[in-house]
């Protein structure tokens, strides 16, 4: 039965070593068995286009070929020139146009990728600062949300905004399945409000949070598994009739085993993505359909949405198309545009300019440096002017620049950082030096107190976040 096959979308994991040839067998046994299509990990770019244009020759029906706009960035493997400001610095600047432009550009590198869904945009409402999602304002994410859905799929690439009913309360937890204590009337009014205006929007899918709501369904059962969440809340009460989506991979990863895929189906999954254990999960749903534990109706339901999404997106496109680079120049542009100044003073910067780095891995040490040069260089200046120090020099009267990662792993982690951030800037106290700081993640997750005369957050640590870091000092101070 090839419809049950539909309802799996394994993940097409990247072998650097043998590339396409590596993976095409796996593919080519996947696409025998039926499923609907695959979650692109990790794949360079030009590889991706040559290995989806052979899925698609392959494919018996339309696949949906999935991409996280977060391995098109230029830190992993995506196209180069191609970086997208996190969600929540576009939303920032508080400016629609924007949202729907980058909505766009993030669209047409995707489709040059070969995919033709996304999984974005976040729906959610953060409690905690958090750069993946639009905010914390209910009204502003679910605008944001919607122009973003809107822009995206008028350029033929499906969206799927998660995690239902809303992921924004869940703090970052790797071993178990958060239950969130909110009650029903907090979560309508707040966590629901952007998932309405998606699906006025016409989103094509909704993915279900990994967290469990006891308000929505007194079971506890995580909304994954809650046939009250997905029927009663989703497709009841809000009118949803698009693809609902289970990240399987991470449903593994939060209950440290392996998920029954044949009970997400049965509560209403039309899609389990990141499916690991492609031949044991197909026997399982084989096995529950024969015996009457998933029903064939259900099943015949969610491979008709899937057909029907995959049917109505759009054909990919070359990887040479002139707007790439018209894309490239603006989302640079608007990386600059979301500097945020968090406080202080204008400092005065000259060559050579003193770098310092602290909170990062050893090993991405030289990446920062060299991306605020680069951005330095875009500017004007040299990047060779950027030097990179571990104690500043008592001969310089130029403010020193201290970049500091947020590396999110842990509190522990986080305390650590602050603590040699607070130990660098005192130490440039004594040297008589300014000191300005560039703090890599969200404005408000700044540590408390920097003894600093400048500082400004870029959001984040990837090239093109630091590059506009680099144009923004030279242009301003």
């Amino acid at each position: 039965m090839r419809e049950v096959a539909r309802l799996l979308l394994p993940s097409v994991r990247w072998d650097t070593l043998r590339g396409i040839a590596a993976v095409w067998p796996t593919v080519e046994r996947a696409l025998d068995a039926g499923v609907g299509g695959f979650v692109l990990d990790n794949i360079p770019a030009r590889a991706a286009a040559e290995l989806t244009q052979r899925i698609r020759d392959r494919a018996d029906e339309a696949p949906l070929l999935v991409v996280d706009p977060t391995m098109l960035a230029e830190t992993s493997s995506g196209e180069a020139g191609f970086s997208l400001p996190p969600l929540a610095a576009v939303a920032a600047i508080r400016d629609t146009h924007a949202v729907r432009r980058a909505a766009r550009a993030t669209a047409r590198a995707v489709r040059r990728f070969g995919g033709n869904m996304m999984l974005a945009p976040s729906g959610d409402v953060v409690g905690a600062p958090r750069t993946d999602a639009f905010g914390a304002d209910p009204g502003a994410v679910a605008l944001a949300v919607a122009e973003w859905i809107d822009a995206a799929q008028a350029e033929g690439v499906l969206c799927c905004a998660g995690g239902f009913p809303g992921a924004g309360r869940v703090a970052s937890v790797e071993r178990s399945i958060p239950v969130v204590q909110a009650a029903e009337d907090a979560l309508y009014a707040t966590d629901l409000v952007p998932f309405r205006a998606a699906i006025d929007a016409g989103v094509a899918a909704i993915s279900l949070a990994v967290a469990s709501y006891p308000s929505l369904d007194r079971t506890a059962a995580a909304a994954p598994f809650s046939a009250r969440v997905i029927n009663r809340v989703l497709r009841g009460e809000l009118g949803f009739d698009g693809l609902v989506i289970a990240d399987g991979g991470l449903l593994d990863a939060r209950a440290g085993r392996p998920v029954p895929v044949c009970d997400l189906a049965s509560a209403g999954v039309d899609l389990v993505v990141r499916s690991a254990r492609l031949d044991v999960e197909l026997r399982a749903l084989l096995d529950a359909v024969e015996h009457g534990r998933l029903h064939r109706e259900r099943v015949h339901d969610a491979s008709s949405r899937r057909r029907t999404r995959a049917e109505l997106a759009g054909a990919p496109l070359p990887l040479t198309m002139v707007p790439h680079t018209d894309d490239a120049d603006w989302l640079e542009e608007l990386a600059e545009r979301t500097i945020a100044v968090i406080r202080g003073r204008a400092v005065h910067i000259e060559a050579p300019i003193e770098l310092a780095v602290v909170g990062a891995r050893p090993d991405e040490v030289s990446r920062l440096v060299a991306a605020v040069g680069d951005g330095v260089g875009e500017a004007g200046g040299d990047a060779s002017d950027v030097r990179h120090i571990s104690v500043p020099s008592v001969a310089s009267r130029s403010a020193v620049v201290v970049v500091a990662a947020d590396d999110s792993r842990s509190s522990e982690w986080r305390s650590r950082a602050a603590v040699d951030l607070a130990a660098f800037c005192a130490h440039a106290r004594r040297a008589r030096r300014d000191v300005a700081v560039v703090w890599c993640g969200h404005p408000d997750a700044t540590p408390q107190p920097v003894d600093a005369d400048l500082v400004i957050a870029c959001w984040s640590s990837s090239g093109a976040m630091l590059r506009a870091s680099g144009r923004w000092l030279m242009r301003r101070l």
